[in-house]
């Protein structure tokens, strides 16, 4: 039987049999590198040409420093297409007096869910990040988290506190596999998503030889790299190492 998949790439077209969903992606310029439409219609045309219906977004300058810029930014994406971007949260755990009042300013905005990044400095179970882990278990939102393996080792706790959330952990297949798949196969709220640049030859196929088929999460990472190749991974059946 044909791939429809590969059928779609080889003939330039779009995936339009069925919904798909990009749960990890970005707007905004990054400090070290140029992208070149880092706008919200720029990210929805592109998805236009991949079939994805809905992009869930976070702001790059949210999540490097400039919080309330970036926010604003994704708010504004959020209002703009409504029916294709889904916007994160993010917050300024240095200002601890002003995570509640970000979340339920971005939650007004339209914002559904929260993203956190160690790229602050901070674990996510420091006493500054505790309000906007508060207020996702009372919406009962999605929490994307950074992952490179190590945030794992303090993570549980967290995971097993907010049960009302749906924890979803970036990068799987970039470090620490199997603490991972311990983690996912552990909770019923805690997600694998899948974009790292590199990915490990054969990790999907991987994580569905583990029983995690219905665990698996699939995001591009958009704009850092685009989410053309990331359609195509983990087609080969070569088994990865954990790292």
């Amino acid at each position: 039987m044909t791939d429809r998949y590969a059928a779609a790439a080889f003939a330039g077209k779009p995936i339009d049999f069925h919904f798909v969903m990009d749960t990890h992606a970005h707007l905004g310029q990054n400090f070290d590198f140029l992208i070149l439409d880092a706008s919200a219609k720029g990210m929805v045309r592109a998805k236009d040409r991949l079939g994805i219906d809905l992009t869930a977004v976070s702001s790059i300058p949210g999540t490097i420093g400039g919080w309330l810029r970036g926010n604003d930014q994704v708010i504004e994406a959020v209002q703009q297409f409504p029916d294709r971007i889904l916007g994160y949260i993010t917050i300024n755990a240095y200002q601890p007096e002003s995570v509640l009042k970000e979340c339920e300013r971005c939650w007004a905005g339209g914002c559904r869910a929260l993203k956190l990044h160690t790229g602050q400095g901070m674990n996510y179970d420091h006493p500054a990040i505790r309000p906007a882990l508060e207020f996702a278990q009372e919406k009962g939102c999605p929490i994307l988290c950074h992952v490179w393996g190590a945030e794992l080792d303090h993570m549980e706790p967290l995971i097993a506190r907010y049960w009302r959330c749906n924890w979803i952990l970036a990068h799987v297949g970039s470090a620490r596999l199997d603490r991972y798949i311990e983690v996912a196969r552990k909770f019923d709220n805690a997600w694998l998503e899948t974009c790292v640049s590199w990915c490990p030859r054969g990790l999907f196929p991987y994580l569905v030889s583990q029983g995690l088929e219905d665990k698996i999460i699939w995001g591009s990472d958009a704009d850092f790299y685009a989410a053309s190749p990331c359609v195509w991974r983990g087609r080969e059946p070569h088994v990865p190492r954990s790292r």
